[in-house]
């Protein structure tokens, strides 16, 4: 962060005349572009308050530098890097509970949304890029794909060459699949959850669980949808409270 800010002041002195929506665009280009990528980050209510915060912060700033007000400007500039900080590590925080709870699809959500400064530390990015690798034959992502054969002598390093085995941008392709939708909020010995999992794997429904126990994702989800048991079952903008075969199948 104190990198980040001696540059942002060092910038401040050299654009000093320029007009302050450019020196915005300029000067906090950084902070800027982190509230665009903040904004795609899957709901959950262990950052998303922080994520608003950031965004209200962010406009303000802007308009401090509409109304020319150096000062000022700067210290908002010193608290939006600030809070970027915090989000990051909360958003690490998720990915590595993630990858221990092993909710594969929430860690692609959250890796996509590219915040480069979650790899600043080796030893995190080591362990993001093994258990990506061990992973991606379920599902794989544009931007660690990218960012894994950007790394060189990766395939030493890793055990792996994913170099002939691009990925496969659905938007290119000239099938298309409906994107699953479906999830799955249980609990351990949760009888009728094991029955909507049978009953969708049958069916070749592709869904994608997460206990509300130990899953902070799943605690998110259930608290948003306002669970008072499981299984809950969100397909789309459909809440299927218990297990229904026939509203799961008509809410397909």
């Amino acid at each position: 962060m104190k990198k980040l800010f001696i540059f942002l002041l060092t910038t401040v002195f050299l654009f000093a005349d320029t007009h302050y929506p450019e020196l915005f665009e300029t000067l906090g280009t950084p902070l800027y572009k982190a509230d665009k990528a903040f904004s795609k980050l899957p709901e959950n209510q262990q950052y998303s308050f922080a994520v608003d915060t950031y965004h209200t912060n962010q406009k303000h700033a802007l308009e401090l530098s509409q109304a020319g007000d150096k000062g000022a400007y700067l210290k908002a500039l010193r608290k939006l890097a600030k809070e970027h900080q915090e989000i990051i590590a909360i958003v690490k925080r998720e990915m590595v509970n993630a990858m221990r709870n092993d909710e594969y699809s929430y860690f692609i959500a959250l890796n996509n949304v590219g915040l480069e400064d979650l790899y600043q530390q080796q030893s995190f990015k080591e362990q993001t890029y093994t258990y990506y690798l061990a992973n991606r034959d379920t599902q794989q992502s544009p931007y660690l794909e990218k960012r894994i054969r950007s790394e060189k002598g990766y395939q030493k390093l890793y055990g792996v060459d994913i170099s002939s085995n691009s990925y496969n941008d659905p938007q290119s392709s000239s099938h298309h699949e409906r994107p699953s939708k479906v999830i799955l909020l249980s609990r351990p010995g949760c009888g009728y959850c094991v029955k909507a999992k049978k009953f969708m794997n049958e069916k070749g429904i592709a869904f994608t669980e997460y206990n509300i126990l130990s899953s902070s994702r799943g605690k998110s989800l259930f608290a948003k949808y306002q669970g008072t048991g499981v299984p809950l079952i969100i397909i789309g903008d459909e809440v299927i409270r218990g297990y229904s075969e026939s509203s799961i199948l008509s809410a397909l």
